[in-house]
């Protein structure tokens, strides 16, 4: 997953699903995956500047649509 998303990383428009139905759209803020005592996470900024937190296990697919 992490190699996924660090390809993700210049994308400002990106959607996370997760296991649990969510959709997050945004642009990736950061990743997290070797920080002690710590599960693995991606942060998420939306177009409102809210910054969402979400654990590589509950993602369930990511969607670049800044692709063309």
């Amino acid at each position: 997953m992490m190699e996924k998303l660090q390809g993700l990383f210049d994308s400002n428009d990106i959607e996370v699903i997760t296991i649990d139905g969510r959709s997050v759209r945004g642009r990736i803020d950061n990743l997290r995956s070797t920080q002690p005592f710590s599960k693995p996470a991606v942060k998420i900024t939306g177009a409102d500047g809210k910054i969402t937190k979400i654990l590589f296990a509950d993602i369930k697919e990511v969607i670049d649509h800044g692709k063309r």
